[in-house]
């Protein structure tokens, strides 16, 4: 009878201390991992509900991390385009405008040589500008971020021609003599002004019915140089293109005798024609930029955005997986308690088990 009262309360004891071991274990861990669970049994509604926030949070992170880069990239475009329109503003003192009202407007002439060859460089400074790059990439290169897209070349008459990915920037669609070509440099022009990188900022990103992007779902974040310089001529025959009509001005400045006269009347009339056509090309070029601006800030606001969201959802889900550090270490304090008296309580019963059983 002795040993089976004793062999009972061993087992009881035996049973009670494993539960509070266990207790003390569960709550060592949680303080360790700071989880409220380890698996999708131990909660199946938190579980659920956490890892649908998880999937949102990670959607959102991508989404920010394409926005964010997007809005790098329109920040050097910006500064770039920034540069040029204050170098052309036909309103600033210090502007090509001002030099070509010099050139144009000079009595004695002298100086048309060194304007000449200050809008030579400006004209230069534009393409290099329009060529800068954002990480490994040219920012006005459209689709084709891996090659340069702006570069001189001199045409058959020896004169400076600028070439936008190959293409002359001032093509009209016909060849020196005038026969039509089919327009063939123009369509090109045309559809490299048109080309597109859409990318996923948070708008949807969602397809049509028969698998086509639906285009109000993603943002284009293609810069394309010949859209902010202007491309073809005009009906005079005269490029469009504001660099282009910088140089041009440069090399007819460039022509004058040192005493200022012009290399013919035709050159002269040329000059003040392209004069207007340069107003015209650097209005374009502000519109242009005003819309790029535009652009920038938009994206710097739905930059914001997305972070803000990526951090909300990562309190939600963090809030459910995660304990409170402070409520997990009283537990464990508690536990560490009941498993250290149970130790005592332990040791008292096996000393009265032990001596009843020897008497």
């Amino acid at each position: 009878m002795i040993r089976a009262t004793t062999n009972g309360v061993l087992m009881g004891y035996r049973n009670n201390l494993m539960k509070s071991f266990m207790t003390l274990n569960q709550a060592r861990n949680t303080v360790l991992t700071r989880r409220n669970f380890n698996s999708f049994a131990e909660d199946p509604s938190a579980a659920t509900q956490a890892f649908q926030l998880r999937r949102a949070f990670m959607r959102t992170s991508s989404q920010y991390t394409v926005s964010n880069s997007v809005v790098r990239k329109y920040e050097v475009a910006w500064s770039a385009l920034d540069s040029i329109e204050k170098s052309v503003d036909s309103q600033q003192n210090n502007s090509a405008f001002a030099a070509i009202l010099a050139g144009m407007n000079d009595a004695t002439g002298s100086g048309r040589n060194a304007v000449g060859k200050e809008l030579t460089q400006l004209a230069d400074s534009i393409v290099q500008t329009m060529n800068n790059k954002y990480g490994e990439n040219y920012t006005f290169a459209g689709a084709d971020g891996l090659n340069v897209p702006f570069e001189w070349r001199e045409n058959a008459a020896g004169e400076k021609e600028l070439y936008y990915r190959g293409i002359p920037v001032d093509s009209d669609g016909r060849d020196p003599v005038g026969n039509p070509q089919g327009a063939e440099n123009l369509e090109k022009l045309d559809y490299l002004s048109g080309e597109t990188t859409y990318v996923d900022i948070g708008f949807g990103l969602q397809e049509d019915a028969d698998g086509n992007l639906i285009e109000s779902s993603a943002f284009n974040s293609s810069l394309v140089g010949i859209n902010y310089l202007g491309y073809g001529v005009d009906e005079d025959g005269d490029p469009k293109n504001i660099a282009s009509i910088i140089s041009r001005m440069g090399t007819i400045l460039s022509n004058c005798s040192e005493a200022g006269n012009w290399a013919s009347e035709a050159e002269h009339e040329e000059f003040v024609r392209l004069a207007g056509k340069f107003e015209t090309a650097s209005s374009e070029l502000k519109k242009n930029y005003t819309e790029l601006d535009t652009k920038a800030t938009f994206l710097k606001q739905n930059d914001l955005q997305l972070k803000t969201t990526a951090s909300t959802l990562n309190e939600q889900f963090l809030s459910l997986e995660q304990v409170d550090l402070a409520d997990a270490i009283t537990s464990y304090s508690w536990a560490q308690y009941c498993y250290n008296a149970s130790l005592k309580v332990g040791n008292s019963i096996l000393s009265q088990s032990l001596m009843d059983y020897l008497s």
